[in-house]
């Protein structure tokens, strides 16, 4: 008998994992290993860059499994699996918020474990509570039971520790997920794709936008810039490396809605022959002119790094071909007619030489794929075909984003041919696209002449 989808996957699978082997062995790291209590270089992909070949195994091994899961599991094991899995992040939110993980990081032999009786005690907590808390963050990976009611952390926990980047990740408006349900089919903006008027003003009860609440709340402000900082960071290597920025005819880089300047600063590095502007609201420039200060004074003092305050829903005052111009993660903020606001202001800025670099994931729909389609990326040059989403599981994270974008804001993750729309609306046109080693691409668009003539 044929189990034609079971073999499929079984096949991807194995060529896959020998394929990540392979790139791994190529690039020296060490085996990955689950028992370690040391960081592997592929667990921050912050300040590692992997190879795109071994980005592809990955990405495409992880994807098999969650498709093996998909066909394997029984559809009322993953209705009880789906139930449960909101205390996930709150088994782990606990041992960040009680010091557990930075206490565990911190014992003389981190290795052996330390007994839920001895962490009870330590954080004034009840152990029968403890336990089962411990026991479900380790049956997601995140610590090990050295031996009943012992646990310690591994490899994978020690991004919780302060100061990490999976500590900074935790996000602060998870309530938010209850009110999708009555938003999207009860309530008086059930139609409504207004960025004011989203499942984010219900669970919070307010009238304000997202970004408007924020600045009224400004407790949230340190969290919330941790979790953007850490979050844009991850595609930061690879924007640097996996765009052709010797190719850019403008000398001066504007990056709008630029933050802390974290990206600039990287290009900088890179590829010094730029000069290079970070573009933010008033509320942010500060902090920014501060960091921008300490790290690159020189740049400050010669002109070649400036920061400026500007709303890009207004119109762009860097016009002419000296420009060129970033927006990352800012387009899936926002609805079509915002979005549309936003890319137009810059696209009335561009000069014939300019472009304007859209860092964002470009959807692609599941549909038609199985994994041995997937399985020829491994098999072209590295550079001949980006990333393919296609196996549902691929894009997990991709639709995940997409549903956050859409309940704090009325935004989403946009296809290729959403993508086109929204830029011809604009009067631009899409030039290329080049795939990240990330959940992410560039866009880049320039002025669309053809319209002209």
């Amino acid at each position: 008998m044929a189990h034609v989808e079971l073999d499929h996957l079984q096949a991807c699978l194995n060529f896959t994992l020998d394929t990540l082997r392979k790139e791994m062995d190529k690039s020296r790291l060490p085996p990955l290993s689950q028992q370690s209590s040391v960081a592997h270089p592929l667990d921050d992909s912050t300040t590692y860059l992997p190879s795109k070949g071994l980005f592809e195994a990955r990405r495409l091994s992880l994807a098999c499994l969650g498709e093996l899961k998909n066909l394997v599991q029984s559809p009322l094991d993953r209705c009880v699996e789906q139930m449960i899995v909101g205390y996930d992040a709150a088994c782990t939110d606990t041992l960040i918020k009680t010091g557990i993980i930075d206490y565990l990081s911190d014992v003389p032999n981190p290795s052996q474990g330390v007994s839920a009786t001895e962490l009870a005690s330590k954080f004034e907590l009840d152990p029968k509570k403890l336990v089962p808390i411990l026991r479900c963050c380790a049956a997601n990976g995140w610590v090990r039971e050295t031996c009943d009611s012992s646990f310690a952390l591994n490899r994978c926990s020690r991004t919780f520790i302060k100061g990490n980047a999976g500590r900074k990740m935790k996000f602060p408006f998870m309530s938010i997920i209850e009110t999708i349900p009555h938003w999207v089919a009860e309530s008086d903006w059930k139609l409504s794709r207004s960025p004011e008027q989203t499942a984010f003003q219900i669970a919070l009860n307010t009238p304000l936008s997202a970004f408007s609440w924020v600045v009224e709340n400004p407790e949230v402000l340190v969290p919330l810039a941790d979790h953007f900082q850490v979050f844009g960071g991850v595609s930061t290597p690879s924007i640097v490396a996996d765009y052709p920025w010797e190719q850019l005819q403008t000398p001066v880089i504007v990056d709008c809605g630029g933050g802390e300047g974290g990206l600039i600063s990287s290009i900088l590095d890179a590829h010094p022959s730029f000069r290079a502007i970070v573009q933010d609201m008033e509320s942010v420039v500060a902090l920014t002119s501060s960091i921008m200060k300490e790290h690159r004074p020189r740049d400050i003092e010669n002109g070649v790094l400036k920061v400026e305050a500007h709303d890009f829903f207004q119109p762009q005052p860097r016009i002419g071909n000296e420009y060129s111009f970033i927006l990352r993660h800012i387009m899936h903020d926002w609805p079509d007619k915002e979005a549309a606001m936003i890319l137009g202001n810059v696209a009335r800025a561009l000069g014939p030489k300019s472009k304007i670099l859209v860092v964002d994931t470009v959807v692609i729909p599941n549909i038609d794929s199985t994994p041995t389609t997937n399985m020829k990326s491994l098999t072209l040059d590295s550079g001949a075909k980006g990333p393919d989403d296609r196996i549902p599981s691929a894009s997990r994270i991709v639709s995940g984003l997409s549903m956050h974008m859409l309940t704090m804001l009325n935004g989403w993750e946009r296809s290729l041919r959403e993508w086109e729309k929204l830029v011809k609306g604009c009067g631009l046109r899409i030039t290329n696209v080049y795939p990240l080693r990330a959940y992410t691409s560039i866009i880049e668009c320039a002025l669309d002449t053809r319209a002209s003539l």
